[in-house]
């Protein structure tokens, strides 16, 4: 007997006789079966017997038939086929040879015919019939239990079998595989309705693995599949062709749920997709440090590339602002477990030092123990030079003498430097939460509050002039510009004021229109008298004499005249002319009207095709008669002068041009306001800083050119002086004019919307 196997029980049914032959057989051989008899064939269920029966030998009853003998109940012990039928072997050894018993026999495989009578007295051919039988019956056990443990395994691992037969087109399905697709043993798998469980999108992989398969090629997918209750999953399909001489006669493979695994790797390429895609610097090092992983934002925010610092510590990066303590500190939290979260000054490849804010986070295994780290870097450090920028501008604001506010919607102090403090005589900290009301006359209080409610609903800057009193300075005068104010999420919360105290530069001016009317007065009357008593002596004299009272006669108009035309520029700059719509076709009609009854000698041209509007100070009108008489006096003995008006993208251009001269480049500066005006000064210089200033408060401008004849009628733009002088006002448009004219502006007056007349 071999050492550890177990006893096999043969059971000798009818036959007491036989069964102490056998014993005395079997143990002359050392076989491991245990002989045991019954002369009943209903004590074979006796449920007594402890020990299973693995043979069964049997005689056939004189009286009994064939099918009696070779089909026995199941014993105690006796192990089922799952169809039902007995797994025992047994073998028929009749007396005397049966025909009937022989051919019944040979349709059971468990069932075999061996006659006494052919047998030797020792029953070598039973006792040879009974180990191979008891062989067979241990084998067929082994083969159950192993079966039952993959079963087992099968349905722990989620895993099933499959298995196609090529020449049948058959398809086998293990018990997890029905269980995978969700159906019961009883449904009958084909090709093509298994194909019909997966996606519609994978069905044609599922396809073309299977005829791969076919031709002698392994696969190993994972595809989508249905279930039959209508969940979705996973699953790892892996087949292989199989053989019989050489021939592939099928596949075999293994079917495997893997939602699960699949559901994490979706979730970690989601998170290094978005790792990979972050805008921050992200790298991962081992517990001592070690870099083993940066994302592309690192090499943007350092200038290192993956292959640069992989394998490398974060102290490449280290820029010697932070002292020992800071790492100290860092090292003690992240490996205690904790989440270190600092800003700090690193330095770039190209060693530029960089502010970032920095976050470490732990990486813990399953034992909680620290096994690495990730880090996350913000580079603020433009956010820090801003915030630096910043507190410099609140230093210089809150120096500075002009008074500045920050304002809410309802008109609140939020922010006020000193120069507020101290004109309203009160502590920044108690105007804090106040408002104008608390240290201003009502009056003008009333009106700046209906300044910040204008300009929170038109969410635009105004400028205007206001006179306020104060309990401590009395009445002062300041230009105010405010402008909205807006919050993180671009909504106006608020007003910012900056406030000009022109209390002083009012003051002046003032004495200045005074003292500018006074010398105009003394000067009309002089030259009245003056040309009065040179109307008398021009009657009086011939001659040189006469030829000199005229010349007197002609310098003092042209004194008269430019005393006109200082008035006019003082008057501009002090009234309160405000823009507003202007037809530029009916001021041309009028003003060429006028000069040609004035001039009869002189050509006048006008080209404007449409009817052109813009956005102007009534003034325009004069301007534009000062071009034109400035073209037809000092443009020769005969010039041709020309008017043209278009339209340039958002602005509308008058050019004048004449044949004279040229405007000389000095008068150029000086009505631009470039240059300082000296005693070769022309007198036509202020005609045309005039219309400077006309222009300036339209929001436009002046531009002076020259024009060249180049002999096909046209007129080309030079850089030079020649035969003629081009100046082109441009004016702002209704639709654009108002904010351009807004913008210039220093006076309370509103301004006047696109349509006004």
């Amino acid at each position: 007997m071999t050492p550890g196997s177990r006893t096999r029980t043969v059971l000798v049914c009818d036959d007491e006789t036989l069964a102490s032959s056998l014993r005395a057989a079997v143990e002359g051989r050392s076989r491991p079966l245990r002989i045991a008899s019954v002369t009943s064939t209903a004590d074979c269920d006796s449920p007594r017997r402890e020990q299973p029966i693995d043979c069964i030998v049997r005689r056939s009853m004189p009286d009994a038939d064939a099918s009696a003998a070779i089909t026995p109940d199941a014993p105690h012990g006796a192990t089922n086929r799952r169809d039902g039928t007995v797994t025992v072997p047994v073998i028929v050894y009749p007396s005397t040879e049966d025909p009937e018993l022989a051919r019944a026999s040979t349709e059971r495989p468990m069932t075999r015919y061996l006659p006494e009578s052919i047998d030797t007295d020792e029953h070598h051919l039973l006792v040879d019939a009974i180990d191979d039988f008891v062989a067979r019956r241990a084998r067929e056990k082994r083969h159950a239990e192993e079966r039952e443990l993959l079963e087992q395994t099968s349905e722990l691992a989620d895993v099933g079998g499959w298995e196609l037969d090529a020449e049948r087109e058959a398809l086998t399905w293990t018990e997890q595989t029905y269980r995978l697709h969700g159906v019961s043993e009883t449904f009958d798998p084909t090709l093509e309705n298994a194909i019909e469980f997966y996606h519609p999108d994978d069905r044609d992989a599922v396809r073309a693995d299977v005829e791969a398969a076919l031709s002698g090629d392994p696969f190993d997918s994972t595809y989508r599949l249905f279930r039959a209750d209508g969940e979705v999953r996973w699953v790892r399909s892996r087949g292989e062709p199989m053989y019989e001489d050489g021939t592939i006669v099928g596949v075999r493979g293994a079917f495997q749920d893997v939602s699960q695994r699949k559901g994490r790797e979706d979730v970690i390429r989601r998170f290094k997709r978005a790792i990979e895609a972050a805008g921050h610097a992200i790298f991962i090092t081992e517990r001592d440090g070690t870099i083993t992983y940066v994302n592309p934002a690192f090499e943007d925010v350092t200038g290192y590339a993956p292959r640069e610092v992989i394998g490398e510590t974060p102290s490449i990066l280290k820029s010697g602002e932070m002292n020992k303590e800071y790492y100290r500190t860092l090292w003690s939290t992240v490996l205690s477990g904790e989440v270190w979260s600092e800003p700090i000054v690193n330095e770039r490849k190209s060693g530029e030092h960089y502010h970032a804010s920095e976050t470490i986070a732990p990486i813990v295994g399953e034992d909680d123990a620290v096994e690495g780290f990730v880090a996350i870097q913000t580079d603020i450090t433009e956010l820090i030079h801003t915030k630096e920028r910043l507190e410099t501008f609140e230093e210089i604001v809150l120096r500075l003498d002009d008074p500045i506010m920050l304002q809410q919607c309802d008109g609140t102090f939020e922010v006020v430097n000193d120069a507020v403090a101290e004109y309203a005589g009160i502590s920044k900290s108690e105007l804090v939460g106040s408002n104008e009301f608390d240290f201003m006359d009502e009056p003008t209080a009333q009106k700046i509050q209906q300044k910040k409610t204008r300009v929170v609903e038109e969410e635009r800057a105004i400028t205007y002039e206001l006179s306020p009193t104060f309990p401590t300075k009395g009445q002062r005068s300041f230009v105010t510009t405010r402008y909205p104010h807006y919050n993180e999420d671009g909504e106006v919360d608020g007003t910012v004021a900056i406030c000009r105290d022109v209390t002083d530069q009012a003051e002046r001016e003032h004495q200045l229109r005074v003292l500018d009317r006074i010398l105009r007065h003394n000067l009309y009357n002089k030259m009245n008298l003056i040309l009065g008593h040179a109307e008398l002596l021009e009657d009086r004299t011939t001659g040189q004499e006469k030829r000199s009272v005229q010349t007197i006669q002609n310098t003092g108009n042209e004194l008269v005249d430019l005393a006109d035309k200082e008035r006019r520029i003082v008057d501009l700059l002090t009234d309160d002319s405000v823009p507003r719509r202007l037809g530029v076709r009916p001021i041309l009609e009028e003003v060429v009207s006028g000069l040609r009854e004035e001039h009869p000698d002189h050509s006048i041209s006008v080209d404007c095709p449409e009817a052109y509007d813009v956005y102007a100070i009534p003034e325009l009108s004069d301007a534009i008669a000062e071009l034109l008489t400035n073209a037809i006096v000092h443009g020769g003995e005969d010039p041709d002068v020309s008017v043209t008006v278009k339209r340039d993208g958002e602005q509308v251009v008058v050019t004048v041009t004449d044949t004279g001269p040229g405007i000389p480049e000095m008068e150029q500066q000086a009505a631009r306001g470039t240059t300082d005006i000296t005693p070769l000064f022309h007198g036509s210089g202020l005609g045309l800083q005039f219309v400077y200033h006309v222009a300036k408060r339209s929001g436009g401008s002046l531009r002076f050119e020259s024009a060249e004849a180049d002999g096909s009628g046209d007129e080309r733009t030079t850089e030079r002086e020649s035969a003629g002088a081009v100046v082109a006002l441009q004016l702002p448009t209704p639709e654009s004019g108002r904010d351009a004219a807004a913008s210039s502006r220093s006076s309370d007056t509103e301004v006047s919307p696109p349509d006004a007349t």
